[in-house]
């Protein structure tokens, strides 16, 4: 830590004889450190100013190297009122690179479908299927399956993906014998389409999937933080200040609008500040859990909660920091009672000598069992397969409720006619076949885990008054909308009848374990078991939307040019634009804004 430091330190008497650059990026997520790479031509200088430090570290593994605390922000929501007023941990990663160096490495996309929906507000300029598809193959490669791991049955495309794309997917080097029989109980079914690759826009049904790591590396994870940064470094005109805050853009005033000209910055462990200018743009990618907060201190957000902060507002733009959406997830288990197979997923917690032994296999080569807490298969499901004889009544409830009814009751008329075009797109999502809702991640256990692809409740992030540079205030709204609640009741119910009814998992002998056997026999039951027995969670660390790309008099903030509405020299290139909730996890999305980002920037600073 203190040598981190202390190299930041050394790096700040730099900055301070260089106050000036043609572009200041204000970094904390994975979209702009892929922007920054195409962005940097040789002639315009670049800053990145960095909250977290540098880490190099590729060997961060969900479950067994575990990201330090100077990694994540600190942050947790208000209490949920629909949720027994639990409170949620907010995950966002502190680390150049962002999330994509501390998630969970899902290499996955949504389907066409999907970023179809976002140009509907765009005015379709390139930011459908057909204009990011581009941007999705060029920031990725993909690396195929082995031949020992090809026994598995894995299929993949490499079209789809870049020859030569600066981050790398891979499929880990160990299964459980069990997740041929989980991959036999999808394809039983023959209403679920098997995908040989979801990620040329067909993300629906069942299909395998990369994990973000490279075979060149020893299979250690892949990260923005690693692949972009090592190709920029060495450049004179790229400049990178980390363990550093942007805690204000300023503005003056020329001809009508607010032209961002300058940062203000302050230490992360310490108290010195300084001002940072800007020649030509500044480029906000602090991810949605910190730009809006960021933009609202500078003085752009909803007129109301900055005056309670006692903020000056230079722009009334309502939608900063509304339509918070994330992906809710519960997990219910099963238990294989007759699985005789050895090493089963269960032999970890049950076998000390295995388990050092597998942790010390891991430890020197990256593979073995530990490998497989990644998750390469998944179902994407639409409603029209899992709601069973509710699906006409749940239609016809999306149909007759009105926009505003679950919105709080303040909500500026704008965020409210946004919302109403969000409900048309979401109720024709609904009703497609090539749209996924639920998300079904397996590896052969007895995992029950569901995920909410298309929430229906808006949450949001405010500035807190009382301390408008602390930790704001953020508020998932978590099942606000009774919508929610339903479908996560149709997604067990259906995760269950397939554990205990599939023809393939006959020989194991499936025994409900949580819920216990018995303990829910109707809707009400799980019910209690999601909201009374803390089953649910808020967020699958996949927050968008909060500084969306939609018209201005829909709640939007930025323009199809990601151009903050009112100002120049202002953009934003993160998960905050994102309009509707995309049906995959987050980091390649992320990706290919960074890189069409990249193209648009370029483009008007040529």
């Amino acid at each position: 830590m203190a040598q981190t430091l202390t190299l930041a330190l050394g790096f700040l008497s730099a900055v301070q004889a260089l106050p000036t650059w043609s572009n200041a990026v204000v970094k904390r997520g994975a979209a702009d450190v892929s922007q920054e790479y195409d962005y940097i031509d040789g002639k315009k200088t670049v800053l990145v100013i960095e909250y977290g430090p540098l880490s190099q570290d590729d060997s961060f593994m969900p479950l067994y190297n575990v990201p330090a605390a100077q990694f994540l922000y600190n942050l947790t929501s208000v209490p949920q009122v629909n949720v027994n007023n639990r409170t949620f941990p907010v995950a966002n990663g502190a680390v150049v690179g962002g999330g994509s160096a501390v998630n969970g490495q899902f290499f996955d996309r949504g389907s066409a479908e999907d970023y179809n929906n976002w140009a509907k507000f765009s005015g379709n300029s390139g930011w459908d299927w057909k204009g990011l598809y581009p941007y999705f193959k060029k920031s990725s490669a993909l690396a195929p399956p082995t031949t020992a791991m090809q026994k598995w049955g894995i299929t993949w495309d490499s079209s789809a993906y870049s020859s030569a794309g600066p981050v790398v997917g891979a499929y880990p080097d160990y299964q459980w014998a069990t997740q041929k029989t989980s991959w036999n109980a999808w394809v039983e079914k023959g209403n679920v389409p098997i995908q040989k690759e979801h990620a040329d826009g067909h993300a629906y049904g069942v299909f395998w999937i990369p994990t973000a790591m490279d075979p060149a590396r020893a299979y250690n994870r892949s990260f923005a933080g690693l692949s972009h940064y090592i190709k920029v470094q060495p450049r004179k005109n790229y400049h990178l200040l980390t363990l550093h805050r942007v805690t204000k853009v300023n503005f003056v005033k020329k001809n009508g609008k607010q032209q961002a000209v300058s940062v203000d910055v302050k230490e992360r462990y310490g108290e010195s500040t300084f001002k940072v200018k800007a020649k030509r743009e500044i480029i906000l990618s602090a991810a949605a859990t910190r730009t809006p907060v960021l933009l609202q201190y500078s003085g752009i957000g909803p007129k109301k909660v900055l005056a309670a902060a006692n903020v000056t507002t230079l722009i009334d733009l309502p939608g900063v920091g509304a339509n918070l959406q994330d992906h809710s997830f519960a997990l219910s288990l099963y238990n294989f009672t007759t699985d005789n197979s050895f090493p089963k997923p269960t032999t970890i917690a049950t076998n000390a000598t295995y388990k050092a032994e597998a942790l010390e296999l891991f430890k020197k080569t990256n593979g073995g069992p530990y490998t497989a807490v990644v998750t390469v298969s998944g179902a994407f499901l639409p409603p029209s397969t899992f709601t069973g004889d509710e699906f006409d009544a749940l239609v016809k409830e999306i149909k007759n409720q009105k926009p505003k009814a679950y919105l709080p009751a303040d909500t500026p008329k704008e965020i409210i006619k946004g919302y109403a075009r969000q409900k048309e797109i979401l109720l024709a999502s609904f009703k497609s076949k090539t749209n996924a809702w639920l998300e079904h991640p397996f590896t052969g256990k007895g995992w029950g885990m569901c995920i909410l692809l298309k929430p229906f409740s808006r949450g949001s992030i405010k500035i807190n008054p009382a301390d408008p540079l602390g930790d704001p205030i953020f508020d998932y709204r978590l099942f606000s909308n009774p919508l929610d609640l339903k479908m996560h009741i149709r997604m067990q119910t259906y995760i269950r009848k397939h554990f205990l009814e599939s023809k393939a998992f006959k020989n194991l002998t499936v025994v409900e374990q949580d819920p216990a056997p018995g303990a829910v026999t109707d809707d009400a039951g799980w019910e209690d078991w999601l909201l009374n027995q803390n089953k649910l969670f808020a967020s699958n660390g996949h927050s968008v939307g909060t500084a969306a790309m939609m018209p201005r008099d829909e709640g939007g903030v930025v323009d199809n040019q990601l151009r903050v509405y009112g100002t120049t020299g202002l953009s934003i290139a993160d998960c905050s634009i994102i309009p509707l909730m995309p049906g995959t996890h987050t980091q390649t999305t992320a990706y290919a804004i960074g890189e069409k980002a990249a193209d648009l920037i370029k483009a008007r600073n040529r």
